[in-house]
């Protein structure tokens, strides 16, 4: 079984999307009504020091350069994301309030079936780009390869446990669909941030994480944190000696959108020109850099076109988590 969202990103395509979009937007959008009066809030549904926290902020650093009033970054920790998208849902249908996303939105209130929200309570206005997933492990572990993890878990079933960001999550399906595709069983452990994964890992209280690259490059670098595989349809340039899980025979290819949104009832003209100021941010060179650095690949889609993309993941991901008994 495995999810095939894209396996390689066209950049002169992605280029060229990008163009059109700031054509079409830019041409018919001049300035909201009364918007923005006042400061902007955007919502980081992870702890201080976690990716999405670092995305919001990033993103907003750019974006205060071209907004018209300040945006600021809260935390809003817990639930895969529940609880940011909860809170983003307890505000006003105004424009003020913004929330960061990853493909939690499509996965947390899959896997919720409490949670009284969706992706279609959410209006998108960009995504920026997409990381691909790894598994990771501390150096100091016996596990200095994907297969050595996977005949642990063999030997000692339910006993290897990975470190998520909540259940439900695509860190949980790729875990999952790893012992499915390799016949291993694996324990979880849900954590509220991408920096609890790492600290529960390094402590030894979990075995690996499925993560992105950018949470753990500085441990790689200083030695403390080894990669065994990548979720990816080919092997990434950034990590060119770290072998997919597809060429070891496991269908396992999960890629992580990231973007923005806001609450469903926004006006038009206030999306508008958030959609036009957020395409404004990403080019601006902080923002490039923060791509760049967290090893993120561009991919530009907005308003319905990126509703497409989370559509399409709520169908493909609906039916694994269903097939998992969520």
């Amino acid at each position: 079984m495995g999810y095939h969202l894209y396996h390689t990103t066209n950049r002169a395509l992605v280029i060229f999307i990008a163009a059109i979009i700031l054509l079409g937007v830019g041409s018919g959008i001049a300035v909201a009504e009364n918007y923005p009066n006042k400061a902007i809030e955007m919502v980081a549904w992870a702890s201080p020091g976690g990716g999405s926290d670092r995305m919001c902020r990033a993103f907003a650093k750019a974006a205060g350069n071209y907004l018209d009033q300040e945006i600021y970054v809260i935390n809003k920790k817990g639930g895969g994301g529940a609880v940011g998208m909860a809170y983003v849902q307890s505000r006003p249908a105004d424009g003020y309030t913004v929330l960061g996303v990853t493909n939690n939105l499509v996965f947390t209130p899959l896997s919720k079936p409490d949670f009284k929200y969706n992706y279609k309570d959410f209006q998108p206005i960009i995504m920026w780009g997409f990381d691909p997933k790894v598994i990771a492990v501390g150096a100091t572990t016996p596990y200095q390869t994907i297969e050595d993890l996977v005949a642990a878990a063999k030997k000692e079933p339910g006993q290897i446990k990975f470190g998520l960001f909540g259940t439900g999550t695509d860190d949980h399906i790729i875990s999952v669909m790893l012992g499915q595709e390799a016949d291993a069983k694996f324990g979880y452990v849900p954590f509220d941030s991408g920096g609890e994964q790492l600290a529960a890992m390094l402590g030894g209280h979990v075995a690996a994480m499925v993560t992105e690259y950018q949470e753990v490059a500085t441990q790689v670098e200083a030695g403390k944190v080894r990669i065994l595989a990548a979720a990816t349809g080919q092997r990434l340039d950034s990590l060119p000696d770290v072998p997919t899980m597809i060429e070891k025979g496991w269908d396992v290819v999960v890629p992580k959108f990231r973007g923005l949104v806001v609450k469903k009832g926004v006006p038009d003209d206030v999306k508008d020109y958030l959609i036009a100021k957020s395409l404004t941010a990403i080019q601006d060179p902080v923002f490039k850099n923060y791509l760049k650095n967290s090893m993120i690949e561009p991919y530009f889609l907005v308003g319905q076109e990126f509703e497409k993309l989370i559509e399409k993941q709520q169908v493909k991901f609906g039916e694994i988590l269903k097939e998992l008994g969520f």
